[in-house]
C-alpha cells in the first residue's frame, strides 16, 4: 500500500490498531479498528438528498460516467488536515492518503 501511495508514515496523536479478518474464502483482509476513534469524532450533519430531486436532475443528463468500485475507497483522496487517523501494526504509525473503510463520516460507515 505504501508503494501504491495509499498509505504513508504518520506522526499523528491518534492511532487505531490493525486487525486481520478472515474472509469467506480463507484469505485475510487488512482492517483498521476505528471503534475507539469513531465515537469521539464530530459527525457530519448533512441530510441525504431527496431521491425525486436526484432523479429529476438526472433526467436532463445526456452523458453518464461509471466509477470502478473494485477499490472504491482508494479512489477518494483525504485532505491533509484529515490525515490524523493513523494506524499501527508494530512498524510505526501510518495514515491513509485515500478514504479508509469504516471511518466515521466516510460513506459506508455503520
Amino acid at each position: 500500500m505504501a508503494e501504491a501511495g495509499i498509505i504513508e508514515r504518520s506522526n499523528s496523536p491518534w492511532y487505531s490498531p490493525v486487525v486481520l479478518v478472515t474472509k469467506k474464502d480463507g484469505s485475510k483482509r487488512f482492517c483498521v479498528d476505528y471503534r475507539a476513534l469513531n465515537p469521539v469524532t464530530a459527525t457530519d450533519a448533512f441530510p441525504l438528498p431527496r431521491i425525486d430531486d436526484t432523479l429529476d436532475a438526472l433526467s436532463k443528463v445526456q452523458w453518464f460516467s461509471t466509477l470502478d468500485l473494485k477499490s472504491r475507497y482508494h479512489q477518494v483522496e483525504v485532505a491533509e488536515v484529515d490525515k490524523e487517523n493513523a494506524f499501527s501494526f508494530g512498524q510505526g504509525l501510518w495514515h491513509f492518503n485515500v478514504m479508509p473503510f469504516r471511518l466515521c463520516n466516510a460513506r459506508g460507515c455503520f
